[in-house]
């Protein structure tokens, strides 16, 4: 009896102890949002006490902290809303708060005058030298884990804000039939939604692979599709220039930002370690005209180094309009390493109508980074050819492996999105639809076990004049081992019929190797050349081939072997048997000194192709490798070319072709484009065998990019040559208003060449390159623009030097210029 208690008094003491610590010790958690969207509010500042010790709310608005005892009250300051104070009385424990802050409302632009230099810009030339020792690519290894969802939805709080703005009737929208179903629907799911967890690696200076392990789609199975989407901004704040929505600006951050955006310390706040976070909020001076971001920075002292960012382009010019939060954690109380990540993008083109009130589609991702391990070694063996691949399992994790890798358990929207639309894309086969587009993407319109290829469908140029045909090729409905091409079309200017057919065997897709047998009765360009490349869809070069008038006939049998030797190293090797013959109204001869004149061009030739892109990033997504960037710098191109006097050949000679693509962006000056290309051959050739000028005049057309516009069709041949193209593409820099932007452009060409035994060529008139030519240009893109993503302009070439014409109005050449903003 005495025992019980001794053991009941124990049990009241422990009782009670734990009673007044847990009292002690309750927790605060809560989120803030904009009172008037009810959107979550990042990176908002909170001090807790007197001494202003405090911390930043997270990337998703939310706060939580463990020990309410050392909260004497709550004070939430963000840049553009007024501030908010809670007394401690008046925080109730273990409930979550919602705190709304009011925006404020701004009648003129605020002017701070500094009587010295600004005191943000010593903060901000700490960052920037500490930038070596803060950025993650300069970390010898590092892995993580990373959760990604993104959603597709409209924001009507939003949209009601913008329309109050503009003074219409808010309370007759509330009343719309309309606008009450959208409101229903819009509240209950989203339109779309996707989720992935990927695997990352890194090893100093360039190695790099990031595995997606799991991915989750809205109403699909096949999700690799969409997996790019997750590669929509920077992983770090440190660049130079930092990546948004595929487009390129200047970091606040940077050497010389100082002199080009105006720092204001917003706030500052002190940490439980004595560090301070220092809130500085940033935008371009006035009358500078960049490519600039505009937002907050949270500074830490500690190693002065970026805690939380936000930013968003000052002038959203494109379809999209983006907005990117991050937020950083120090790894080993050592090193600041990217934790979270968001994205909002409204998509400016897709716009709903909910009665009166139009809605903007919202896309709104999130990566919530773990597992962050710094400089624990990974082996080589770790990294592929690929930069980022997806895993062949990745479709098929089950809801318990979701369960316990998701950031958070989905909410009832989420789950109601993916009961839906599942429903949705399997009634309606969406993943069919989505494959139809994809293969649209790449030229080809999927019938049953056959890809119609689009491009074959209709042509033209002025010697064919009108081409009209159709080619098809295999799928993997037939085998994914091999597929077998097949091409006819018709000419209707030189009335002849073009074919050919090409088997090809996949021999080890995740080398790219294959190995190709090909047959072509159809027309090259004369004197023209090709490299192992596919043309910039975005770029205007791919116009030039509208405009050649000089074609040769051939037959052409093929052996090719394409793989790749390295991740930056594509090789190809072919063997061919060629045939040409020139077109009936050509009569020229080719009369080397050894024979009077040469009638069967027949040509025994092996190809040997290089290409090398050291800085080119790929993914390897449904067994094929796709370059994660638009444009890559540098990019080396050469082709080695030996024909033999063999097998029915009649030419020996050798051939060296060589091409070189540098492309940068300078703060000041925008996007240069430099392209050096050079070619020569050993041995005697017919014309069509060597170069000409890689011309493109013709009257009033379109601009073709990195070719000589002024040049007049065959004025030229070479037996080698030398080329600089010159492009400064200063965007919106030289001239911009709030609604004319034209894009300037900058062109100079240059090249020179000589042509060996030039007698050996009859009945052709042609002239040679030995004394150089020039030709400049301007162009003024976007004078005109479509649905914010096609641009029309003019441009003006001229030709000078040696070449140059007696009449002055023969050396100008007029463009118009069609550009894409994708």
């Amino acid at each position: 009896m005495k025992n019980q208690k001794i053991y009941f008094l124990l049990f009241l003491l422990l009782y009670f102890f734990n009673t007044k610590i847990t009292a002690q010790t309750y927790k605060i958690e809560g989120i803030v949002i904009d009172s008037v969207t009810n959107q979550p509010l990042p990176f908002v500042n909170i001090i807790y006490n007197k001494n202003k010790e405090g911390f930043i709310s997270n990337i998703d608005g939310g706060f939580d902290i463990e020990n309410a005892e050392k909260v004497d009250f709550l004070q939430f300051s963000y840049l553009g809303y007024e501030n908010k104070f809670l007394g401690k009385k008046t925080l109730e424990r273990n409930k979550k708060l919602v705190v709304k802050l009011k925006p404020k409302v701004f009648d003129i632009d605020e002017i701070t005058v500094f009587a010295k230099e600004n005191p943000a810009h010593r903060i901000i030339k700490k960052v920037v030298e500490n930038s070596n020792l803060n950025k993650p690519e300069n970390l010898e290894f590092y892995s993580y884990t990373a959760y990604n969802k993104s959603v597709f939805t409209f924001n009507l709080d939003e949209a009601l804000q913008e329309a109050q703005e503009k003074k219409q009737n808010i309370d007759s929208i509330l009343l719309d039939s309309s606008y009450i179903k959208a409101r229903k629907i819009i509240d209950s799911l989203y339109f779309f939604m996707m989720e992935s967890i990927s695997e990352r690696k890194f090893k100093k200076p360039d190695k790099l692979n990031e595995k997606i392990i799991a991915s989750k789609v809205s109403g699909l199975k096949n999700t690799s599709f969409f997996m790019l989407a997750t590669q929509i901004q920077s992983l770090s704040f440190y660049d130079e220039m930092i990546t948004i929505a595929n487009s390129r600006y200047v970091n606040p951050i940077s050497k010389g930002s100082t002199n080009r955006y105006f720092f204001n310390i917003e706030d500052t706040t002190f940490t439980e370690r004595g560090d301070s976070i220092f809130i500085i909020s940033y935008k371009p001076k006035r009358g500078k005209n960049f490519e600039g971001l505009e937002g907050v920075l949270s500074i830490n002292t500690f190693n002065y180094a970026i805690q939380n960012v936000i930013a968003k382009p000052i002038d959203n010019e494109g379809f999209i309009s983006a907005e990117i939060h991050q937020k950083y954690e120090l790894i080993d109380n050592k090193y600041w390493f990217p934790s979270e990540l968001n994205t909002k993008m409204i998509l400016l083109n897709l716009v709903a109508q909910a009665g009166s009130l139009p809605l903007k589609m919202n896309w709104l991702s999130k990566s919530y980074i773990y597992n962050i391990k710094i400089n624990e070694e990974i082996d080589k063996k770790e990294f592929s050819l690929a930069q980022l691949e997806i895993d062949k399992n990745a479709n098929n994790k089950d809801s318990i492996f979701w369960n316990a890798n998701r950031h958070q358990l989905l909410d009832k929207k989420e789950n109601n999105t993916y009961r839906l639309i599942d429903s949705i894309g399997k009634k309606e086969n969406l993943d069919l639809k989505v494959k139809l587009m994809q293969n649209l993407g790449k030229g080809y319109f999927p019938i049953s076990v056959i890809d119609l290829n689009l491009s074959q469908l209709i042509s033209t140029n002025p010697f064919e004049k009108f081409r009209l045909g159709v080619g098809f090729k295999t799928n993997d409905k037939i085998s994914s081992h091999f597929s077998l091409a097949f091409y006819s079309a018709y000419g209707f200017g030189d009335k002849e019929w073009k074919y050919g057919s090409e088997l090809n065997l996949k021999l080890y897709k995740k080398r790219d190797l294959n190995l190709a047998f090909s047959y072509k009765n159809d027309l090259i360009e004369s004197g023209g050349y090709s490299f192992a490349e596919k043309l910039n869809q975005n770029s205007t070069e791919v116009y030039r081939k509208y405009l050649i008038k000089d074609m040769t006939y051939e037959q052409n049998y093929t052996i090719k072997l394409h793989f790749l030797a390295t991740k930056k190293l594509q090789i190809n090797l072919s063997a061919q048997k060629l045939k040409n013959t020139i077109s009936k109204e050509n009569t020229y001869l080719f009369s080397p000194t050894s024979l009077s004149s040469i009638p069967n061009y027949s040509f025994a030739e092996t190809n040997l192709q290089l290409r090398y892109a050291p800085k080119e990033q790929k993914a390897y997504i449904d067994n094929e490798y796709v370059a994660l960037e638009n444009y890559t710098s540098p990019i080396f191109l050469v082709n080695v070319i030996k024909s033999y006097p063999l097998y029915g050949g009649n030419f020996d000679y050798f051939k060296t072709e060589a091409k070189l693509n540098l492309s940068f962006l300078t703060k000041a000056l925008g996007k240069t484009n430099l392209q050096f290309t050079t070619a020569k051959i050993w041995g005697d050739a017919p014309y069509f065998k060597l170069y000409n000028g890689h011309e493109s005049y013709s009257n009033f057309s379109i601009e073709a990019a990195n070719s000589f516009t002024t040049m007049r069709m065959g004025e030229f041949l070479s037996s080698e040559f030398f080329t600089v193209y010159f492009r400064q593409d200063f965007g919106s820099l030289l001239l911009k208003t709030s609604k004319f932007k034209p894009k300037i452009v900058l062109v100079n060409n240059f090249t020179i060449g000589k042509l060996s035994n030039a007698n050996f060529h009859s009945n052709i008139s042609f002239k040679t390159l030995e004394k150089g030519y020039f030709e400049s240009g301007i162009i003024a893109n976007n004078l005109i623009q479509q649905f914010k993503i096609i641009g029309y302009g003019f441009g003006v070439f001229y030709r000078y030097g040696y070449y140059k014409f007696e009449k002055t109005r023969d050396n100008f050449a007029f463009r118009f210029s069609i550009t894409f903003d994708l």
